[in-house]
């Protein structure tokens, strides 16, 4: 699934103006988010949240999701909607993985093997 293109500005107190980005899959429902910064404290990290109004900051926990081809951990927030980040595909660090593996292909990681299960 390709990652959502919804973009939005915000103009900080100070008058800087940033670009988050949506890092849902695409045509996920309800609110773009952005991850922010991580809060070990917590357990979980914060997140730009935005719809059709005003954008805010929220506190959100992990998912507990874990899976994909290398059994990595979700990195999006829990009961967030659409797919797991291992599944959502942002275009434009696909294309570099590519080249780079061209270029360098000792470095492409290789599957976790499934368990046995005897």
């Amino acid at each position: 699934m390709l990652q959502c293109t919804a973009v939005t500005s915000v103009t900080s107190s100070r008058g800087e103006v940033g670009y988050p980005l949506c890092e849902l899959g695409a045509g996920h429902e309800g609110e773009h988010a952005q991850y922010c910064w991580d809060d070990d404290a917590a357990d979980g990290a914060v997140w730009f949240r935005w719809g059709a109004s005003a954008g805010r900051f929220a506190l959100l926990p992990w998912c507990e999701g874990v899976g994909g081809e290398y059994g990595d951990a979700c990195m999006l927030f829990r009961d967030h909607p659409a797919a797991h980040s291992w599944d959502v595909t942002d275009p434009t660090l696909e294309a570099v993985r590519e080249d780079l593996e061209r270029r360098f292909p000792e470095l492409i990681r290789q599957p976790r093997p499934e368990p046995r299960q005897d």
